[in-house]
């Protein structure tokens, strides 16, 4: 193992659930949960008790146990992964709705309109036909309640030669099969110092997908540091797809899950847009769908992945979505180990593959350059002491507490895509200044 590796440098301070679960995102969150008439107490409570289970400081069982009742309560349903000793609610919990009849998907009001971005409310009286045949569908008969099993300690240093903290769950891919059952783990390396902010990467995407005007599944942040006013530095920031990821932790209906080559990612069948993974995550990822899928462009490819589910995809008008890394890509022997975003990149940024495979691109790719740097190099997991464990591996300058965004290089006007919500609640540039900029 390198010394260098996970080199925070002197201007990095830890975080911890305290930094980014603040007053600042406390009124974030109640603003987009309130407006839907969904329970924020209950996203804001679910929420920093995950983060307190990823980091070590509340046990599973503890966490499944305090929010089951009210889970049941709120939707009707809990159905979060694992947990099946909790699969009937308390004796004096009160009576919820029937299992299989969460609240419905349909946003009624002002944004009813196409294109509009105005806050609507749930009706809690509808049935989700689309979630109850979903559930159903994936042989679920009983109200279920679980965990996530946690892999070591937070803020485990990076290997070169074993780039894991903890080996996990994973599969070979499509059409092969090791002889010693090695398993897949797909993440990235990012090399942020190639990096020239040009965009193509965050185009790609929303060609590929045809998302939403003010979506963006890849975004790159600009930002500066005091102390070296004259240097811009740039962060290519997507879904993390956490090892531990609390997103997963708080889905009531199971949407939310973890791929076993570690893509996390939507059922589109099973979510009905509570926004509890959006209140969850720590990167600001997750987008709510304001809008329905363009017709006739964009992505028309098949919507399920080789397992039967719809993860694959701009999310369906009122269900979550976010940076998928592809599957349908990553289920083809063909296109196997690359993404869009990867392959629209000309500075060579973004390096894909298995983060458990020492001969994948990107561990490859990391040795060359650790050997190139005479074995000094900058690298770093996103809010790494949080306990998530990210699948994503940044090489290059490291925000501090101190850092304050400024303009690209590139702007996204320039591109025709103006992000409506860089200034609220789902975009990046809040997420940035709320984590990082103190």
């Amino acid at each position: 193992m390198n010394s260098s590796i996970g080199d925070e440098g002197p201007e990095y301070q830890p975080l911890s659930a305290d930094n980014v679960f603040d007053a600042a995102w406390e009124a974030r969150a109640r603003k987009a949960l309130d407006v839907s008439g969904w329970d924020s107490g209950l996203a804001i409570a679910a929420a920093r008790d995950a983060l307190a289970v990823v980091a070590g400081d509340l046990s599973e069982d503890e966490f499944q146990a305090r929010h089951h009742g009210a889970y049941l309560r709120e939707f009707g349903v809990d159905l979060r992964p694992g947990g099946e000793g909790l699969s009937t609610p308390a004796a004096d919990a009160p009576a919820g709705p029937a299992p299989l009849d969460p609240p419905a998907a349909a946003i009624t009001g002002e944004d009813a309109a196409a294109g509009s971005t105005a806050p609507g409310r749930r009706d809690h009286a509808a049935v989700s036909r689309r979630t109850a045949l979903g559930l159903a569908g994936g042989g679920i008969a009983t109200v279920l309640v679980g965990d996530l099993i946690g892999f070591g300690a937070p803020g485990q240093a990076i290997s070169v030669d074993d780039p894991t903290p903890a080996q996990d769950q994973g599969h070979a891919p499509a059409g092969e099969h090791t002889s010693s059952h090695r398993k897949v783990r797909m993440g990235m390396v990012m090399d942020l110092e190639k990096c020239d902010g040009c965009l193509m990467c965050v185009g790609a995407c929303k060609q590929a997908y045809s998302l939403p005007d003010g979506v963006f599944w890849i975004y790159v942040l600009s930002f500066k540091e005091p102390d070296r006013p004259d240097d811009v530095n740039l962060l290519v920031r997507t879904c993390q797809h956490c090892v531990n990821a609390p997103c997963v932790k708080v889905c009531p209906t199971g949407a939310r899950h973890r791929r076993d080559d570690g893509l996390v990612l939507t059922d589109y069948d099973v979510c009905f847009g509570c926004r509890y993974c959006q209140v969850a995550c720590p990167y600001g990822v997750n987008y709510f769908g304001w809008d329905a899928p363009k017709k006739g462009a964009g992505f028309i490819g098949e919507r399920k992945d080789e397992r039967g589910k719809s993860v694959i995809g701009a999310p369906p008008r009122g269900v979550m979505g976010k940076c998928i890394f592809d599957p349908q890509r990553q289920d083809s022997p063909k296109h196997h180990g690359s993404t869009h975003c990867q392959m629209a990149c000309p500075m060579g940024v973004i390096h894909f593959g298995d983060l458990n495979d020492p001969e994948s691109e990107p561990n490859r790719y990391l040795r060359q350059r650790i050997a190139d740097s005479g074995g000094k190099l900058s690298t770093f997991h996103l809010l790494d002491d949080l306990g998530t464990k990210p699948n994503v591996i940044y090489i290059g300058h490291q925000p501090s507490r101190h850092a304050r965004p400024t303009d690209p290089p590139t702007r996204y006007e320039d591109w025709g895509m103006v992000d409506e919500r860089r200034t609220v609640l789902e975009g990046p540039e809040p997420w940035f200044k709320r984590v990082f900029s103190r």
